[in-house]
């Protein structure tokens, strides 16, 4: 069964995803003004952060499809990995503050949280209708990745 005919209706699951992606922007929302003030594209990141969870949420509840699902995922493990990536190795790439390591805040880690809340809802309804072994293959798969492309960009950013 394809994951649309079992959403035809949101679901509790929908709303949860999409309460955290608020929670989420508005968080993002919130410090955006102080990252404007570090440097222009930090702020717009915020911004592009807080614009993708905040439409994100009609686009969920309106058309649950696995794209919809699958990009939910995908859009908020990339902001969870940068958020890792600039608590443990430094702010990649760009800006004023390049390399520099971020402390950890209450703050922030809201966010984080709210955005694997959002995977992780998302992800549980992707598996929906797939055989145990077709889950466990994918659960394995995904794990599997995660951890090599983390270990590299890890590698990657510290050379």
């Amino acid at each position: 069964m394809s994951v649309s005919h079992h959403m035809a209706r949101p679901n509790a699951a929908l709303y949860a995803a999409a309460g955290f992606s608020l929670v989420a922007a508005l968080i993002h929302l919130w410090v955006m003004p102080e990252h404007f003030e570090e440097w222009w594209g930090y702020g717009m990141f915020f911004l592009v952060c807080v614009v993708a969870q905040v439409l994100y949420v009609p686009v969920l509840l309106r058309w649950p499809d696995r794209r919809v699902l699958l990009s939910g995922v995908v859009g908020n493990c990339a902001i969870v990995i940068m958020y890792v990536l600039t608590r443990t190795v430094g702010i990649p790439f760009f800006g004023p503050h390049a390399g520099e390591v971020e402390g950890i805040g209450f703050v922030d880690v809201c966010a984080t949280l709210s955005e694997v809340g959002i995977a992780a809802v998302l992800g549980v309804l992707l598996l929906r209708g797939l055989s145990t072994e077709r889950r466990i293959q994918v659960v394995v798969v995904i794990g599997a990745t995660t951890l090599l492309a983390g270990h590299l960009l890890h590698l990657l950013l510290r050379a």
